[in-house]
């Protein structure tokens, strides 16, 4: 993609950005934008990593559903992914971000009211929570892109990575708080009930909707709105379906960007083997409760969140290639520990780098994506490469899911996922590269 030369066109420049602000970052603007990002995020991982596991493997009986589940809200998250990005190039960022969220909620509390009936059929009580799932995934869909989309509209380009790395930030410190919290909320207001109670679990979905519910309202007043993220008309044109449009949007993306797709996918497939099955198989494996599951990942917050700014500033002054492929390999070197650690400790520390290579690396890929997009249709690039993602996430739930059948299946699930990892380092090496700047006048 061109960049900007002599014309003083700059993609990632906003209406709201002139070049003699082009390097300040509205802080008021990220702050509030990486708030919503880590309420969010904080909300998804009690859902699906924490409360949802355990609940329907002990509060419901049904462990295997809990591949089958993540993989239904990874299914219709990749599949909403490109068209919600193109709704929110053409009606905003605001309006798909807070529909999003407002989704989320509702999921929240059904899902914490399914049953299954002892003795009865299980069809209609399963097909309820594949549904709920499938909404979540619908408003995940709406929200992620729209939120990234919204740092390239609003900061300049050369301000991404370390914007990219203070969302990060807030985005694993939701991640590694919220098993902690849920679990704390389980086990402090409904500890007194047996582990085979559904209603045990009730009081983390709760936290999880009220968090959700915070983020419509600051996404309502943060989110930039229709027009103000880009000057080009998008590119596919005022009366375009969405559906069309999002077809042509990943097509677009699987002939500009193929292999930063691919690489993507892997990447995710990693997530999705392990995520739904990582909280029930530590906790056997060193014999904790919720909360100290939750304690235990208290290192690698504080740890993200101490190295998430300096990091920021180090990537860009590295650049986003160099940091895509340090913080891939040093997640790939880390996922190989876990896997070999003996003690709760070891695998605490090698976590805290685990998520110091994302911290590095993802913000940077995010930030790459958006200077690889003209503004008119960055959502769309970062949608079609998000539901590439999501597909990844979705097959890695089902081999995750297929593993459990063997006695050693969730080693067997670290095993793969560190190949795979180590695979997307790879590629990371030949296929991440510096976009090529444009000479013409």
């Amino acid at each position: 993609m061109a960049a900007s030369g002599a014309s003083g066109y700059n993609p990632a420049m906003t209406d709201a950005q002139t070049p003699s602000d082009a390097k300040n970052i509205p802080w008021g603007f990220l702050l509030t934008l990486s708030l919503v990002a880590g309420l969010a995020e904080l909300a998804f991982v009690v859902v699906n990593v924490s409360s949802l596991p355990v609940f329907l493997k002990d509060g419901l009986g049904k462990p295997i559903l809990s591949g089958v589940a993540m993989g239904t809200f990874y299914l219709f998250q990749a599949l909403g992914n490109s068209p919600m990005g193109h709704l929110a190039d053409r009606f905003g960022r605001r309006r798909l971000m807070v529909l999003g969220a407002l989704l989320s909620v509702l999921t929240c509390l059904g899902t914490s009211q399914v049953r299954f009936p002892e003795g009865g059929s299980l069809l209609v009580p399963v097909l309820l929570l594949l549904l709920l799932r499938a909404i979540d995934g619908v408003g995940a869909a709406m929200f992620w892109p729209a939120v990234f989309a919204a740092i390239g509209d609003k900061i300049s380009q050369d301000r991404q990575a370390q914007a990219m790395t203070v969302l990060n930030g807030a985005y694993f410190a939701g991640i590694a708080v919220g098993p902690l919290i849920g679990g704390l909320m389980n086990d402090t207001l409904a500890g007194q009930l047996l582990p085979s109670d559904p209603h045990r679990y009730a009081p983390s979905f709760y936290l999880a909707a009220g968090c959700f519910l915070l983020c419509a309202i600051f996404s309502y007043v943060v989110a930039p709105r229709k027009g103000e993220h880009h000057h080009a008309p998008s590119v596919d044109g005022d009366d375009t379906h969405a559906a069309a449009a999002s077809v042509a949007a990943v097509l677009r993306a699987c002939k500009r960007v193929p292999w930063l797709m691919l690489m993507g996918f892997l990447i995710f497939l990693v997530v999705g083997v392990i995520s739904p099955y990582a909280k029930p198989y530590f906790m056997e494996r060193f014999g904790m409760s919720e909360t100290q599951f939750g304690s235990a990942l208290l290192f690698p917050a504080l740890l993200i969140g101490a190295v998430s700014v300096p990091l920021g500033k180090l990537s860009d002054k590295w650049g986003k290639t160099r940091s895509v492929r340090l913080g891939l390999g040093l997640c790939a070197l880390a996922l190989w520990g876990i896997l070999w650690a003996s003690s709760p400790p070891l695998v605490m520390i090698l976590g805290g780098l685990l998520g110091v290579g994302f911290a590095v690396a993802f913000p940077s890929y995010m930030a790459h994506l958006g200077e690889l997009a003209a503004p008119g249709e960055r959502g769309s690039l970062i949608g079609a490469v998000q539901m590439a993602q999501g597909i990844g996430a979705l097959c890695g739930a089902g081999i995750g899911a297929s593993l459990q059948t063997r006695t050693d299946g969730n080693h067997v699930a670290f095993l793969v996922s560190g190949v795979v990892l180590t695979l997307g380092f790879v590629m990371s090496l030949f296929f991440v590269r510096e976009p090529e700047k444009s000479t013409s006048q």
